[in-house]
């Protein structure tokens, strides 16, 4: 069962920084099934700024020579975030300010679900850059989600 809007103190907290989601020890099978994990998602993609298609994973961890910006839509104004820092970690941003309510709780959650699903690997929701200082983590072998105490 999921966690409810108000079980996780200070996780949609507006204090001025993003909440990243997190997947360790990925590996070039993780990376395509991400890619296939898209299609079920509205997206966009920039590199150095300018509009292009996505031209898929692998191909943007071999391009180191600009900035990469995947786009991820979900329902209503919740966008999430990919910036492909390094090839064995998934990192993903998105800002609680559009995290208003239930509702955009249960997407972003059932999301995160999704991508551990797929990439059968257990996924964090952290406070921006504390990947070692998880709010929550979602285990897909179990179907099950862990409620940390206190991030911070």
């Amino acid at each position: 069962m999921k966690p409810n809007f108000h079980d996780v103190a200070g996780l949609w907290e507006r204090d001025g920084s993003l909440r990243d989601i997190y997947v360790q020890d990925t590996e070039a099978v993780h990376w395509e099934r991400f890619d296939q994990l898209l299609s079920q998602y509205k997206c966009s993609y920039t590199f150095d700024g300018v509009a292009t298609p996505f031209p898929g994973s692998h191909n943007v961890l071999r391009n180191r020579g600009g900035s990469h910006l995947l786009s991820i839509s979900l329902d209503g104004p919740i966008e999430i975030f990919c910036h492909f820092f390094v090839a064995e970690q998934l990192e993903l941003d998105i800002s609680p300010k559009e995290i208003t309510g239930p509702l955009e709780h249960e997407q972003v959650l059932s999301f995160v679900e999704n991508l551990a699903e797929t990439l059968e690997l257990a996924t964090d929701i952290t406070p921006e850059n504390s990947e070692q200082t998880p709010f929550l983590t979602y285990v897909p072998q179990s179907g099950t989600w862990r409620i940390h105490d206190d991030p911070e």
